[in-house]
């Protein structure tokens, strides 16, 4: 594999936006093999899954990507970090945070800028962390906030574009129920 550099990057227009918009998270099971790339390094293919979309509350959510380079014993590895909020502590969302934090998931990230990327896509992530809380004053936070970490050989891949809806243009893909 070769290290040399192909290209340098121009400044760009000031005109991204930050944060998540919403958040899928399937088994990762489903995504162990089938996984496929298009020409330009786009996932163009998924097999058969169901994802359950989780909805951020407002300006919670953040996906970091940091690479973690080791110079002595000439590793790399990419820690892949979804972080977001759910509102209001209740028995359902108390039942399947359960079972998240027992589960390799495969998450993909919807961005403001309608770009998804997948995160643990190779070797799965886990909940890592998280609060559930109710805070002192009536303004504080009532819910839930979520950490999900993966450690991957890459940066987190990049879905083809969607039509109208996230993953309308994955046939295989089905988007599962809302609480």
């Amino acid at each position: 594999m070769s290290c040399n550099l192909t290209r340098g990057f121009s400044l760009d227009c000031n005109e991204g936006v930050g944060g998540v918009k919403a958040i899928y998270i399937a088994n990762w099971s489903a995504f162990a093999s089938g996984v496929t790339f298009d020409v330009d390094g786009f996932i163009d293919d998924l097999p058969t899954a169901t994802v359950m979309p989780y909805q951020p509350n407002r300006n919670t959510g953040a996906v970091t990507i940091t690479p973690q380079s080791n110079l002595e014993n000439g590793t790399l590895y990419y820690d892949q970090v979804v972080e977001f909020s759910l509102g209001k502590l209740d028995n359902d969302k108390k039942k399947e945070l359960e079972l998240l934090s027992k589960a390799k998931v495969a998450v993909f990230v919807q961005l403001y800028d309608d770009k998804i990327m997948m995160v643990g896509r190779t070797d799965g992530a886990f909940l890592t962390a998280g609060t559930y809380q109710s805070g002192k004053a009536k303004g504080d936070m009532n819910g839930y906030m979520v950490t999900l970490t993966a450690q991957e050989p890459n940066q987190p891949d990049f879905l083809l574009a969607y039509t109208t809806e996230p993953f309308d243009n994955f046939g295989d893909i089905t988007v599962g129920p809302t609480s």
